[in-house]
């Protein structure tokens, strides 16, 4: 597996939500799409919510946030390069990643948390190798600790107010630090961004949204 074109050794990297004008004016959920970019705004990829036919379109009407998901992630010459499926869950989600060919790259756990959101990242051996614990009184910011004591940090982005209040779309910046993150931990950071967006700002237009546990 080869994410040098997705990834590549950006330090940071942006994961802006794109919103169908069907969901902005009824506020029904459709697929997913979101551009993956760097610093400057260069496209190095997208990740593309597979639709699944009309049952799916209901079931994301639906169980919205708490719906099985099936991902597919592409690198900027369009070919995909991971996997992302979650199944249905009533409190804690879990996403696995894989590769083009199936093989496993790690996946993301939600823990139980009080006053933090916790998520534990794991690699494909199923070692955990990294923590997220985002404080719950900033909302929009998610450390990453890693086990050798590396970091990085998803933070949702304020998008403009006229965004922010007519559509519910999200933009992500993943700042992976100084380094030290392999290839397949990049992505399972990226993964979790993804996650994240999904457990707790997915359904943020008319509702509680930030404020959900």
């Amino acid at each position: 597996m080869n994410l040098q074109n997705l990834l590549g050794a950006e330090t940071e990297v942006y994961v802006q939500q794109r919103k169908e004008w069907v969901e902005i004016l009824v506020d029904w959920e459709t697929r997913n799409q979101y551009a993956i970019q760097d610093a400057q705004g260069k496209e190095l990829g997208t990740v593309v919510e597979k639709s699944g036919g009309i049952f799916a379109t209901l079931r994301r009407g639906f169980l919205r946030s708490h719906r099985p998901l099936e991902i597919a992630v592409f690198d900027r010459d369009r070919a995909q390069v991971l996997s992302l499926s979650r199944p249905f869950f009533f409190l804690f989600s879990s996403l696995s990643v894989s590769g083009p060919r199936g093989e496993r790259v790690g996946h993301v756990l939600r823990r139980f948390g009080v006053l933090y959101k916790r998520y534990d990242l794991f690699d494909a051996l199923g070692h955990r190798f990294a923590q997220i614990a985002g404080p719950r009184w900033r909302l929009w910011t998610f450390p990453v600790e890693g086990a050798n004591g590396i970091t990085a940090t998803i933070s949702k982005k304020w998008s403009g107010l006229a965004r922010e209040v007519f559509t519910d779309a999200d933009t992500f910046r993943i700042d992976f630090g100084p380094g030290g993150w392999g290839e397949e931990q990049r992505a399972v950071i990226l993964a979790a961004a993804i996650s994240i967006d999904f457990d707790f700002f997915e359904n943020n237009q008319g509702n509680d949204g930030l404020l959900r546990s």
